[in-house]
């Protein structure tokens, strides 16, 4: 098992996805996680807005879009526990 980075999401953080996180059964990798260089500002369809500092993206749209995936959903991190593993580029 990999160590888990310093930077993790808290709870509370507002967490940007592709849309398709738990639904792609394709492969057991975990989620692609980002962490923006500056909170982000996002607006809702409806029209509400919001900020996030993260973005998880499954294997599937990192693949097909790499670093220009389109965030798709928007969720409520829930909990402290370390989920990003630290990996080499």
């Amino acid at each position: 098992m990999r160590p888990f980075t310093k930077d993790q999401p808290k709870a509370g953080d507002t967490i940007l996805h592709c849309g398709h996180l738990r639904r792609d059964t394709s492969t057991s990798r975990p989620a692609y996680w980002f962490k923006y260089e500056a909170i982000v500002q996002f607006g809702r369809p409806d029209g509400t807005r919001g900020e996030a500092a993260w973005l998880a993206v499954c294997e599937p749209c990192f693949v097909e879009h790499g670093n220009e995936v389109p965030a798709r959903g928007v969720g409520q991190w829930i909990g402290d526990v370390p989920v990003i593993e630290k990996v080499e580029n």
